[in-house]
């Protein structure tokens, strides 16, 4: 992996000139690392130490490890042993704590894998290891063999030494608490006390875990998201495909959670494909009952979601159009990956953070010491990155949607200043 360090500084300067240099706000843009596969979450340690689980590149299918991907038209999803924790010390040294840990990777780009999705720490400084799956769980002993993914771990960051708490795709075989087909891909985890909250972006579920080794004490599936057909804006699939028969599944996809300040969880959503822009939800959930309510709308394929002290609530877009407009499955980049972080004040005004200029495909966002730390480039093998993001950034005000005054307060619609958008395209490693 590749380590460098550079700040990239954006100021407005549109009234500089009439009212001077206090007009202009600047907003930092810092690579802490690079040269990640699929790099997912971040979480800081009791140290200040960061760590960010790799997902991967997954395998090249030569030892009969694969199985058709259920999102990217079928392509061989196929596992090797090379997902990893990583520790990121502040002069940007790398130490691996945990290596070949099953990853399993669209073939053979090595794109969008799944493997260690999170790394959270409680209270008592206890290190908590999350692993995705992001395919039929029922093939995961036996043609994936990888009992590792789909489960929460506590972790022994001297020893390495995993303890099993959840086992999240045996859950999803035995109960399919959604009812839908049989997928699960756990991707972001939070702590609250002594439980753990996951989000199942394949189950589409929130699961409740005790801590103390109690196991899952509760799971809820999040509501679908139902649009009319007619409104599905579908890529070309070629001559002998239908996109009016393509089934449509209305899925949720939560990905972010993070603990509001009123002891809530805040969850973010992907949603399904053809993944419709401007429709990605907010969700506020009770911890105790893991009632669900939708608390903001509006937005496109959501990744991840962070508060900082004063209570103000950052989003994360991984691709500001839907993604098969810019990428390839399979990691073929033809267009603009480039996401937005967007902060959500209490007051529900939305202010664009940053927007492109680097943030590219993101995924997973932690709000640490006045700072923003990122995954971005996430689905990618070899070009993943660890960024930091100033929050002072200039402010762009954000047309929005909501519903209710829940958590974060009634979410006004207010005017869009549009940003010059970067139309760099960045070139994916093929594995």
């Amino acid at each position: 992996m590749k380590l460098k360090s550079f700040t990239l500084t954006l100021l407005t300067v549109c009234l500089a000139a009439v009212i001077g240099p206090k007009a202009a706000s600047a907003a930092t843009f810092s690579v802490i690392a690079d040269g990640l596969d699929n790099p997912r979450n971040i979480g800081f340690g009791p140290d200040g130490s960061l760590y960010v689980t790799e997902s991967g590149r997954g395998g090249d299918g030569a030892d009969g490890r694969c199985i058709p991907s259920p999102s990217a038209g079928y392509i061989p999803l196929c596992a090797a042993q090379n997902g990893s924790l990583s520790k990121i010390n502040l002069d940007g040294t790398k130490t691996t704590i945990i290596s070949n840990l099953t990853s399993l990777a669209l073939s053979p780009s090595g794109e969008q894998a799944a493997g260690p999705a999170d790394i959270k720490f409680d209270d008592k400084g206890n290190a908590y290891l999350l692993t995705g799956l992001a395919g039929d769980p029922t093939n995961r002993d036996t043609i994936l063999q990888g009992p590792d993914l789909g489960q929460l771990y506590k972790v022994d960051l001297n020893t390495g030494a995993l303890t099993s708490l959840a086992d999240f795709a045996a859950y999803e075989t035995n109960n399919n608490p959604d009812g839908t087909d049989l997928i699960s891909n756990p991707y972001a985890l939070a702590i609250k006390g002594d439980i753990g909250y996951v989000v199942d972006g394949g189950g589409n579920t929130i699961y409740s875990v005790g801590l103390d080794g109690s196991g899952i004490k509760n799971v809820a599936a999040f509501p679908l998201k139902v649009i009319d057909r007619d409104k599905l804006e579908y890529p070309d699939l070629g001559p002998d495909v239908d996109p009016s028969a393509l089934p449509v599944t209305q899925q949720s996809v939560p990905t972010g959670i993070a603990v509001a300040p009123d002891g809530s969880l805040t969850v973010s959503e992907y949603t399904y494909f053809p993944y419709p822009e401007g429709e990605a939800r907010v969700f506020k959930v009770n911890g105790d009952d893991l009632s669900i309510q939708t608390i903001a709308d509006g937005f496109t394929q959501l990744t991840g979601v962070a508060y900082d002290p004063e209570g103000n609530l950052y989003v994360l877009q991984h691709i500001n159009t839907s993604e098969w407009k810019e990428i390839q499955q399979g990691g073929i980049i033809t267009g603009d990956i480039s996401g937005s972080l967007i902060k959500i004040a209490a007051d529900g005004t939305r202010t664009t953070v940053w927007k492109g200029d680097g943030l590219e495909a993101a995924s997973g966002i932690t709000y640490y010491d006045g700072s923003l730390y990122i995954s971005n480039r996430a689905r990618l093998a070899g070009t993943g990155q660890v960024i930091k993001i100033d929050p002072n950034a200039r402010k762009i005000p954000e047309s929005g949607s909501a519903i209710g005054l829940i958590a974060i307060g009634a979410l006004g619609a207010t005017s869009m200043i549009k940003r010059k958008r970067s139309k760099e395209l960045v070139k994916a490693e093929i594995a």
